[in-house]
């Protein structure tokens, strides 16, 4: 619904330039303008650098740990399945940003957010290698899952207070993301427990 209303500029658009203009008097007023600075520094949880290195790290340390090339599968689908929905929605759909930039042919478009897809399907899919191969128990699982879906729902919020992307773009992200976390979870390699603690709910 979000990507249909996007390529057919149908009337939620109005709601995304309200929601734009709207956090942009917001950022005009903050009388602390070294917020916009940790807003521009936190948008990089989504950049490939970070998000992608925290994937690596945490699946070769759960692939270790579990001898086993399962978390190893399960990172790599989800990587692949996160470039190729995410690359050549830009491209097809070619949406310009909030500032007006232009979007050529054969560029990539803002729609929706690579930022918030590399964040929340990434870190997302970190955060259950972790949990399934060290076998966190329930309080430390939901924790973790928790604080991830709080990070990244936070660089999707950072991204359209520094008017990189309008709201729509991160919501499609968000709906994207989330299908494709759930398929992992639900299709996926399950990542082998190491360990399973005895302990009650």
């Amino acid at each position: 619904m979000v990507t249909e209303q996007v390529i057919a500029k149908g009337p939620l658009l109005g709601t995304d330039r309200w929601i734009r203009d709207w956090l942009q008097a917001k950022v005009a007023a903050n009388p602390y303008p070294i917020t916009n600075t940790y807003a521009r520094w936190w948008t990089h949880f989504g950049s490939p650098e970070i998000a992608v290195t925290a994937l690596v790290l945490v699946t070769l340390a759960s692939a270790a740990r579990a001898r086993s090339w399962k978390p190893v599968v399960s990172a790599a689908l989800a990587g692949t399945a996160l470039f190729a929905t995410v690359i050549p929605g830009k491209l097809l759909i070619g949406r310009p940003g909030p500032e007006g930039w232009v979007v050529g042919p054969g560029d990539l478009g803002w729609y929706p957010s690579g930022h918030t897809a590399t964040a929340t399907v990434c870190l997302g899919a970190a955060a259950w290698i972790l949990a399934t191969c060290f076998a966190l128990g329930p309080w430390l699982r939901r924790a973790l899952y928790t604080a991830t879906a709080a990070l990244c729902a936070s660089v999707g919020f950072c991204l359209m207070w520094c008017d990189f992307h309008w709201f729509l773009d991160v919501l499609g992200s968000l709906c994207l993301s989330g299908v494709i976390l759930w398929s992992l979870v639900r299709w996926g390699p399950r990542p082998p427990a190491t360990d399973s603690p005895q302990r009650p709910d």
